[in-house]
């Protein structure tokens, strides 16, 4: 995948977590910080590859509406 390309899942994994934690500052330390539902990965780490950013994006839809994550 190209540079583009990871960086464009970037961009877009940051703005869904901007709009589910309110906030850009929280958005980014949430996108940084090792994550148990993510095998203590960082979620950002996970998005250089169409799966990973995938599920990042379903942890985040998970926390936007109720998830028990």
């Amino acid at each position: 995948m190209s540079e583009s390309g990871v960086a464009e899942r970037l961009e877009q994994v940051e703005a869904l977590a901007i709009e589910v934690f309110g906030s850009r500052a929280t958005a980014l330390a949430w996108l940084a910080s090792p994550n148990f539902a993510l095998d203590g990965r960082t979620p950002h780490s996970l998005c250089t590859t169409i799966l990973g950013a995938l599920q990042v994006r379903r942890l985040l839809l998970s926390i936007e509406y109720g998830g028990v994550l």
